[in-house]
């Protein structure tokens, strides 16, 4: 008898308002492992909220998500980043004054065991972790192609450089999940080109991703689903064909005649 392998994550009826405004009025979601799904809408949908929520940064009025079968504690982003979901976020957020190499150990904080006693003290055993972790931090940002520039200042990376970091940080994290709230925004051409690559190489190796983002038709050439939220409410979810041909997608978002 085979097994039914249940989803990654599963978000249901999330509900957020803040004072009079409704920003999400039942949203639910299902993510498979190894896939990319993509979360697009208008402005104001409430996509950025819905994203929120998931990584624990609002908790939400009503409604819950499960991750690995498992409740996720609401309102508490550190204990959601340590069950495995990493995010990034739509303004880049790097301690530009460190260096490239520092940011991404930065990340590494919520796998690491070493206590204050052995950071203050430099035991043996906090050493050994440190070297662990900086050589980690290399094998990320060769993942992501920028370990030439480990040691420049985050701040004087090019742009796409900068949201290439952050996805290394955010892998640093070990996640099962990566949330990436509009990662190719104010990119060229080629840069978004080579950003799409590494989306679907961080599939290839077994992650999920829920990425939210502006530019459609990247969307429907990287996605293996779609989700389309309108005035805090799903209104489609499916393949990226699916989506593209839904009346009620043309409507809202992607204008008649888009498809």
């Amino acid at each position: 008898m085979s097994s039914v392998v249940k989803p990654l994550l599963q978000a249901f009826d999330i509900h957020k308002s803040f004072g009079g405004l409704k920003a999400l009025g039942g949203v639910s979601l299902s993510l498979e492992q190894a896939s990319i799904t993509g979360l697009i809408g208008p402005n104001g949908a409430g996509k950025t909220t819905f994203f929120n929520v998931l990584t624990g940064i609002y908790k939400p009025d009503a409604g819950h998500t499960e991750f690995r079968g498992q409740t996720l504690p609401a309102g508490l982003p550190h204990l959601v980043a340590a069950r495995g979901i990493a995010r990034t976020f739509q303004n880049i957020r790097l301690f530009a004054n460190m260096t490239v190499l520092e940011n991404v150990m930065v990340g590494r904080h919520v796998r690491t065991s070493a206590g204050v006693l052995g950071a203050i003290f430099k035991t043996a055993a906090t050493r050994r972790e440190e070297m662990a972790i900086r050589a980690r931090a290399h094998e990320l940002l060769k993942y992501v192609g920028i370990d030439a520039r480990s040691h420049h200042v985050a701040g004087t990376l090019s742009y796409g450089d900068q949201r290439r970091l952050e996805i290394a940080r955010a892998l640093a994290t070990d996640p099962f999940l990566l949330a990436l709230d509009e990662p190719a925004a104010g990119m060229n051409a080629s840069e978004r080109a080579q950003l799409g690559e590494l989306i679907l190489r961080i599939r290839e190796d077994g992650r999920a991703i829920l990425l939210i983002e502006h530019d459609v038709k990247w969307i429907m050439r990287l996605c293996d689903f779609v989700t389309v939220l309108d005035y805090g409410l799903c209104i489609a979810e499916g393949s990226p064909l699916e989506v593209q041909n839904d009346p009620r997608v043309i409507e809202a978002y992607l204008g008649v005649g888009a498809a």
